[in-house]
């Protein structure tokens, strides 16, 4: 039978204390020589130091959960990669849950992370249910330092998100500049101010270039692939159907180009398309997609700099609530308004102030 290796069989091949194991285990400092040998210890013995029996003692476990709404939806993993490589560099295990885009398995979720101890957890929020009131009160209960991501409570917490209404009202800006003015909206019909923000960035940015409202060119959606088909292909029946429209979403994007094909239309000569999220395979689709590329690696990395902050002490006060930015990708899904050979759908023909 296999013998188990403890921190005293180190200490005695590296020639040195226990205690010297201890602080070089600790992240503590000890001399060169010293540290060669206790690594060279560790290796040869393989040893695996007790996770369990340390945290006891620390009253920490080095682990941090997550929880995400959608494991299939691209846009999560990497936050999931941003967070794993933050917490491993500073010493934590990460412990990840897929909640499917339901509240009250996140609930169940959040449960199962304090059972286990975890030290904090990073959280994706499910859309809002019928329960969203106890949900609220639920949350606000948890003990565990938890900090949002992408997807904010309504109350003060710990958050971490895209500028989603600047980057709404630069995309809308980029079009307006090429001459578009009946421009198309398709947003999530999420809950949260996340998605609300991008249709708001899309009516400010209209407003501003002296552009009345058009609510027909505002549809929401569930953001799926067949909902975003079926969305674009209504705004694409209109009798003055847009010239170009402004997706909130990567799986809406998807069914809008999907919709755009299906009418027969051409992008970007007959209707351009800036879609959200960037992703590898944009770069080889036709035609590649011009996107809001949202930074996701980065909300990650923040998110987990700030509750490892909460958790040292290094971070105090209230709640913070850190925006960044996004990118606006420029490739080919995008054009200059081109007027319809009839002379039908003349740009300005959407009502002026």
């Amino acid at each position: 039978m296999k013998t188990t290796v403890d921190i005293r069989a180190v200490a005695q091949r590296a020639e040195v204390s226990i205690a010297t194991v201890s602080r070089y285990l600790n992240k503590k400092r000890v001399s060169p020589p010293a540290e060669q040998r206790i690594l060279a210890a560790i290796k040869e013995l393989s040893y695996s130091p007790n996770r369990v029996a340390r945290s006891l003692r620390a009253r920490r476990t080095m682990t941090l959960g997550m929880i995400i709404p959608d494991i299939t939806n691209p846009f999560f993993p990497a936050v999931v990669k941003g967070v794993e490589e933050t917490a491993r560099a500073a010493g934590f295990a990460l412990t990840l849950f897929n909640a499917g885009e339901d509240e009250e398995r996140e609930w169940e979720c959040l449960q199962v992370l304090q059972a286990l101890r975890c030290d904090g957890a990073v959280l994706i929020m499910a859309p809002e249910g019928p329960n969203h009131a106890r949900r609220r009160e639920q949350l606000q209960q948890v003990k565990l330092p938890t900090v949002y991501v992408d997807r904010a409570p309504d109350f003060e917490a710990d958050i971490v998100a895209a500028d989603n209404l600047h980057s709404a009202q630069e995309a809308v800006r980029y079009l307006l500049g090429l001459g578009h003015t009946r421009i198309g909206a398709v947003t999530a019909n999420l809950a949260g101010a996340a998605h609300r923000a991008g249709g708001a960035g899309s009516r400010r940015a209209r407003r501003a270039a002296g552009l009345a409202p058009s609510p027909a060119y505002e549809v929401r959606a569930t953001p799926t692939v067949a909902d975003g088909y079926a969305v674009t292909a209504r705004l694409l029946e209109l009798a003055d159907r847009p010239s170009a429209i402004f997706v909130t979403s990567n799986r809406l994007t998807i069914g809008a180009m999907a919709a755009v094909e299906a009418h027969g239309l051409r992008c970007p000569q007959d209707v351009s398309v800036i879609g959200y999220d960037n992703y590898e395979w944009q770069d080889v689709y036709h035609p590649r997609m011009t996107t809001v590329a949202q930074p996701t690696y980065l909300m990650g990395t923040r998110a987990t700099e700030l509750l490892i902050g909460r958790l040292t002490g290094a971070v105090v006060g209230p709640p913070q609530r850190l925006l960044l930015q996004s990118q606006l990708v420029i490739r080919e899904s995008t054009g200059a308004y081109r007027a319809p050979a009839d002379g039908s759908h003349r740009p300005g023909s959407s009502a002026k102030r």
